[in-house]
């Protein structure tokens, strides 16, 4: 039978755009209100970005440090900033990453969560870099991780090998709940996990090409999804 539920966050349990955007314009807000102020996102963010990742390619994942990095750049063009530089980068990546969590929880995704909480241990494993630990919905949750925790992405093995290893659990007794066909599902269901396929009404067309044990589309049915596969479990265990 099932005993943990991981999910994936954003895209999952919110859509991520809206803080993304969000949260770069509170950094465009506050770096223009330095003296001298820093116009953000520079004419060449993607040639600083490049750059970066040239120096340190795994930064692709090590999402937090890729930012700060960036700005460590941008922040240095200006010769009346160089003494501060350290100290303006800190506090412009705590005014990101606050206003990375302000997310809006799709449909039901807080009342799905309370009710699985009551049977399943929860966890998050993510490629991101959001902080649920900061979010209301935070203690629902056991154990949080991102691949900057155990140095790898998805669709990479390890962040779904440390949560089985956490909760010293077999894979056939976890469930993923995810919105990416590849670093998601696929990647989940390789290694025997059942998965949920958070999905939209556009793309559950293709749902017959995603190995997803279930497939939903509002957060609502995901109780229902979870019964379901621990009824096929019982099945095939007569």
């Amino acid at each position: 039978m099932i005993k943990v539920i991981g999910f994936d966050l954003d895209n999952t349990l919110w859509p991520v755009k809206p803080a993304i955007l969000y949260a770069e314009q509170q950094l465009k807000n506050h770096l223009a209100a330095l003296d001298p102020g820093i116009h953000y996102p520079p004419d060449d963010i993607q040639s600083l970005r490049d750059a970066v990742l040239a120096a340190h390619p795994d930064y692709s994942f090590r999402l937090t440090d890729l930012r700060r990095a960036i700005l460590q750049r941008l922040v240095q063009r200006q010769p009346e900033h160089h003494r501060q530089a350290q100290d303006l980068v800190e506090t412009a990546m705590q005014v990101f990453l606050k206003a990375r969590n302000h997310v809006t929880l799709y449909s039901g995704a807080e009342e799905a969560l309370r009710a699985l909480n009551q049977a399943y241990a929860l966890c998050t494993l993510t490629n991101g870099n959001a902080d649920v630990g900061q979010l209301p919905i935070g203690g629902f949750f056991q154990l949080t991780l991102s691949a900057e925790d155990v140095g790898a992405p998805k669709p990479k093995p390890d962040l779904f090998l440390a949560a089985l290893a956490h909760f010293q659990c077999q894979p056939a007794e976890m469930v993923y709940v995810g919105d990416d066909p590849i670093l998601d599902v696929a990647a989940a269901s390789s290694l025997g996990i059942h998965t949920v396929w958070k999905t939209t009404l556009e793309t559950k067309l293709a749902a017959d090409t995603v190995p997803a044990s279930e497939t939903i589309v509002d957060l609502t049915a995901l109780p229902t999804a979870i019964e379901r596969i621990n009824a096929r479990i019982s099945t095939e265990r007569e």
